[in-house]
């Protein structure tokens, strides 16, 4: 027993300071040796800018509107068709003339406005020819196209006035077929004249009946 003993502690002993050795070797060569820890760079992907959407703003409506009809004016190049209607006939007579120059700039609105006031007040040598009304039938910037209604007689050499709507009505000799009519009042005539005029006043000619509308022509 003493010899295995002896044998075992033998082996023992040289095993456990061998393995001390290693340990205390590895300790001294990791404190002077110490590892050093190696940096691998990894790419991070950038993120990508994205393109904002373009977004078109539309002009406001009244800035549209107001361009297209600045566009629509009549200019020294409109073309000015007057087209001149008999509507006792029924026939129609176009002409081309030059624009006059108090239209020039005049859009639709303004224009067609113009030619209400005319045909309210129409002159005098436009009610001797029988005129009734006007329509404007085209507008635009390169063609205006206005239709003068007509009323058209046969010429006559002595007239009646009477009273139709309070104002003065030029008829024909007969006596019933309407020549022209008149914005004259009635109520603005001399007491006289009205009484003439509402039984019916007779014209002599062509020159009294013109010296009657221009004196009471307002």
């Amino acid at each position: 027993m003493k010899f295995l003993k002896g044998v075992s502690l033998f082996f023992i002993y040289p095993c456990i300071m061998l393995g001390s050795g290693m340990y205390i070797g590895i300790l001294l060569n990791n404190y002077f040796y110490p590892r050093q820890i190696q940096y691998i760079e990894v790419p991070v992907p950038m993120p990508q800018a994205t393109a904002e959407p373009v977004v078109e703003v539309e002009p406001p409506a009244e800035s549209m509107e107001a361009a297209s009809q600045q566009k629509e004016v009549i200019n020294a190049n409109t073309e000015y068709i007057v087209e001149e209607y008999d509507t006792r006939r029924d026939t129609l007579v176009e002409t081309v003339w030059n624009i006059p120059p108090k239209y020039m700039g005049m859009d639709r609105e303004t224009f067609v406005t113009a030619m209400e006031l005319y045909a309210a007040s129409p002159p005098l040598s436009e009610q001797e020819r029988g005129f009734v009304g006007l329509e404007v039938r085209s507008f635009s910037s390169s063609r205006v196209v206005v239709r003068m209604n007509y009323a058209y007689v046969e010429p006559t050499k002595s007239f009646y006035l009477k009273v139709a709507d309070n104002n003065i009505v030029v008829y024909c000799d007969d006596g019933e077929t309407i020549y022209m009519y008149t914005s004259i009042s009635a109520l603005t005539l001399p007491e006289v004249v009205q009484t003439q005029v509402v039984k019916g006043m007779f014209i002599e000619d062509e020159a009294e009946r013109y010296h009657f509308l221009e004196t009471y022509s307002s």
